[in-house]
């Protein structure tokens, strides 16, 4: 599998940003297990087992937000594993966040986490 890291990371960072959960979402596997701390409020659970929960996840999320705006702070990779460093700027309210990503051998990413920092 060849991943452009940088190319992701990028489009990553443009599909939020135009509030596209669709976009995001194509990135995904069907089977994709993703965690975050933040998805306990919407889904009773921290941990979102395929694409169609972390659809479901994602698009109550996008909807209480007003304004969000990520800018890209580095990013690395190590073989299918990527790490995406940015700063999260979601209704007025700034953090640093990371994005952990494993990708398969079809280029979509089947295992990802989210992890967010305090206030800046």
């Amino acid at each position: 599998m060849r991943l452009d890291a940088k190319g992701f990371a990028d489009q990553w960072i443009s599909d939020w940003n135009r509030k596209d959960v669709g976009a995001v979402l194509s990135h995904f596997s069907d089977n994709v297990v993703f965690t975050s701390p933040r998805a306990t409020a919407f889904l009773g659970s921290s941990r979102a087992e395929g694409k169609s929960r972390l659809n479901e996840y994602w698009t109550a999320a996008i909807q209480r937000i007003e304004t969000i705006r990520f800018t890209l702070d580095s990013v690395m990779r190590d073989g299918n594993r990527l790490a995406i460093l940015y700063i999260a700027e979601i209704n007025g309210k700034k953090m640093r966040a990371v994005e952990f990503f494993v990708f398969g051998d079809d280029g979509l990413v089947r295992e990802g986490e989210a992890m967010h920092g305090i206030e800046l």
